[in-house]
């Protein structure tokens, strides 16, 4: 069955893959991202911590009846930009090109997916650089704070990282990661979305016929458990201190995330939100603050950042409760359409340039069961309503919220100990 909306069209195959495409006549590339199960939280807790991390390595190194030096001598040859990246679920496949180079491309593509050859040559190269990226997590405090903190607020398999475990890098074979890959590389569970000059029908004829006998269902994982929550504190003799406060947040396909979005842009996002302009500008508390707020599939996050001094942090946390206290009144329709502008432009930006257009559409599907137009996003965005903004803070953002909070600190001992003390 296929769905036409526009120059945006999408059918899914027997096995299951699911596949979009957006033309857009004004372009002459083609832009693709595809979704293949095996994230971080599709690798085995017990041993295999850390394997979408080898594999986003591995992919690019060999497929089909080409070794790695071939196979990508044929991709430069076409002009392909390309890369593998793991997220939590999935494997992202992402390629740029020319238009006219967009059937063999995506024919190597398939190779890459279906037929990857795994070099037990190139274990050693690739176990090496995905061990020099986790050792070197902890060279940015905030971004080792924001790790951290992700440990205690979700519940398993959620909680991990994706760089992985030192011992389950050093421990992973190729037969391992090979089957892993078999196992969890299914149709059924696969999004690929292209955009830009693209042939709806020209796609479907060549997936329909390098993809007949791939079969299965990939994993979605969800969440197990509950998670640890609290408060975790990391001693470094460092100058400042990194705070990570978590919340929770809407999933993609809620109603509501629109409407949460933009207030926590109005709590947060810029140097015109509350939370910057009372905690840095007016008090000058911390060199930095702010509130992002991502949206997932099975579990949606709230993130209030800062970074400040030990002498100051204690004041810096209860400037930023009395802020989100105040922020229980809800945004004014000033600050609500500043954000909603905002939102709109960077929406309307994202559109026109092809990785990202393609990449919203893959998880458009995933996410909300359907991609969306540029039409119907910028739709949306003209859509915000103060006062449905206003009902989300004080229905969602009130003080049983903030009670829940998880909360991650780094820095010197002692102002670890003193905080600890003080939140006890």
């Amino acid at each position: 069955m296929t769905q036409t909306t526009s120059l945006l069209r999408s059918a899914r195959l027997d096995n299951g893959l699911r596949v979009v495409t957006e033309r857009n006549p004004a372009q002459r590339s083609a832009s693709i991202t595809w979704l293949v199960p095996g994230g971080s939280a599709c690798d085995p807790v017990d041993r295999g911590d850390g394997w979408a991390t080898l594999l986003s390595e591995f992919l690019l190194r060999g497929a089909g009846d080409l070794e790695s030096r071939g196979f990508s001598d044929v991709l430069d040859r076409l002009g392909m930009r390309r890369s593998v990246t793991a997220d939590t679920y999935h494997q992202h496949v992402n390629a740029t090109l020319a238009g006219g180079e967009l059937l063999a491309g995506l024919d190597r593509l398939v190779d890459l997916v279906l037929l990857p050859r795994f070099p037990e040559a190139a274990l050693d190269a690739v176990r090496s650089l995905c061990l020099q990226e986790l050792a070197g997590i902890e060279d940015d405090p905030a971004s080792y704070a924001g790790i951290r903190l992700d440990e205690i607020r979700f519940p398993s398999p959620f909680n991990r990282h994706g760089l992985g475990e030192k011992e389950h890098l050093e421990a992973a074979t190729v037969p391992e990661l090979r089957a892993h890959w078999n196992e969890v590389a299914r149709p059924n569970g696969s999004i690929l979305a292209i955009a830009g000059d693209v042939d709806h029908d020209q796609v479907m004829d060549l997936l329909e016929q390098r993809c007949r006998d791939w079969q299965g269902t990939g994993p979605t994982p969800e969440p197990s458990g509950v998670a640890i929550g609290g408060e975790l504190g990391i001693e470094r003799d460092t100058s400042q201190v990194h705070v990570g406060i978590g919340l929770t947040g809407p999933v993609a396909s809620d109603p509501d995330q629109l409407a949460f979005r933009t207030a926590i842009g109005v709590l947060g996002g810029g140097s015109s939100s509350r939370l910057f302009l009372d905690v840095r500008e007016r008090r000058g508390l911390a060199y930095s603050v702010s509130a992002r707020y991502s949206e997932g599939f099975a579990l949606g996050a709230c993130t209030i950042s800062a970074g400040t001094t030990p002498e100051r942090v204690g004041e810096t946390l209860d400037r930023i409760a009395s802020v989100m206290e105040e922020f229980d009144a809800g945004p004014t329709d000033e600050e609500v359409t500043r954000i909603a502008v905002g939102l709109r432009a960077g929406g309307l930006m994202q559109q026109e340039h092809g990785p990202a257009r393609a990449r919203q559409l893959a998880l458009d599907v995933f996410r909300r069961g359907h991609a969306r137009s540029t039409a119907e996003l910028l739709a949306e965005f003209d859509g915000i309503d103060a006062d449905d903004v206003r009902r989300v803070v004080s229905t969602r953002m009130g003080p049983s919220w903030r009670a829940e909070a998880s909360r991650c600190l780094l820095g010197p001992a002692n102002v670890i100990t003193e905080v600890g003390r003080a939140g006890a």
